[in-house]
């Protein structure tokens, strides 16, 4: 069974490689729509209603769901864990270049630095508080968090064990019929074009790249990613969880080497980096296994 849909502003399809009756097949088509859908009202930036929007908003949210805590206090614990390189308190910045609700891709004047979320994010089970004055983006972390509750919920819920979920880049795997599971990695700066490969197993993949989404307005080109430097055109990771690799594989376009490894060693992760002028992959061993 494969299974394509939009949601999240990209492409998402889930392959599963066991046989099921066309009944359970609607059956998990129909909740992952759903799943899907009520995520994204929830969480999304570009949702005025969501509780991300509220919070932006209100800077309150009184009585949160269990799991939109937990949701942050994931998101802040990225903070430390990246050395500060990873901040889901950088909504005003993207809304400043104009990466706004209604994409209208156009400056609306100079931005504050980001938030320090141990600082500006309070976090309890009856009450959240954002103080100062940014604004909250999940959209480092949030997709990739999504796919792993999926994956759980695939797994726990509907007895599925051979699947990948693939949401525009962001993926996880099982395995089919025990078998490692090939991912293809895409270049940079040429769509359709294959640097090399690599497998899953049980784990989380996830890409990030500031040539992926680029606009431009009357203050020049700008990116989703926010840094003052990078060090790669792209970078590759393998971790134990999506959320994990997505946040990271953003979160290593600003590291140096001494601090890629660093991050490697604490996180266990498999990294991969391309430089698109050289068109080398610098890759750990642990990359292409």
């Amino acid at each position: 069974m494969k299974h394509s849909f939009q949601a999240l502003g990209t492409t998402w399809w889930i392959e599963i490689f066991q046989d099921l009756t066309e009944t359970t097949q609607d059956e998990v088509k129909d909740f992952v729509l759903s799943y899907v859908s009520t995520y994204e009202q929830n969480y999304s930036r570009f949702q005025p209603d969501s509780l991300v929007s509220t919070l932006n908003r209100d800077r309150t949210v009184v009585n949160p769901t269990s799991e939109f805590v937990q949701l942050l206090e994931y998101g802040k614990r990225l903070y430390l864990r990246s050395d500060t390189h990873f901040n889901l308190l950088t909504g005003h910045i993207l809304e400043s270049k104009g990466y706004d609700a209604d994409y209208t891709f156009t400056t609306s004047g100079p931005a504050l630095g980001p938030g320090n979320p141990v600082i500006d994010l309070h976090i309890s089970p009856d009450l959240i508080t954002l103080t100062g004055d940014a604004n909250l983006d999940l959209g480092g972390f949030g997709k990739g968090y999504l796919v792993d509750l999926l994956a759980r919920q695939l797994q726990h819920t509907h007895r599925i064990e051979q699947f990948l979920i693939n949401g525009g880049g962001d993926m996880y795997a099982t395995h089919n019929n025990n078998q490692p599971i090939t991912i293809h990695l895409e270049h940079p700066t040429k769509p359709g074009v294959m640097i090399t490969n690599t497998t899953l197993y049980n784990n989380g993949f996830a890409a990030s790249s500031p040539h992926r989404r680029v606009w431009e307005n009357s203050t020049g080109t700008h990116t989703h990613i926010i840094a003052d430097t990078l060090t790669a055109d792209a970078t590759f990771i393998k971790a134990a969880t999506t959320a994990d690799a997505d946040a990271f594989a953003t979160a290593a376009l600003m590291m140096n080497q001494h601090q890629i490894e660093q991050l490697v060693k604490t996180e266990r992760l498999a990294v991969a980096q391309f430089n698109a002028q050289s068109e080398q992959l610098k890759s750990t061993k642990n990359f292409s296994s």
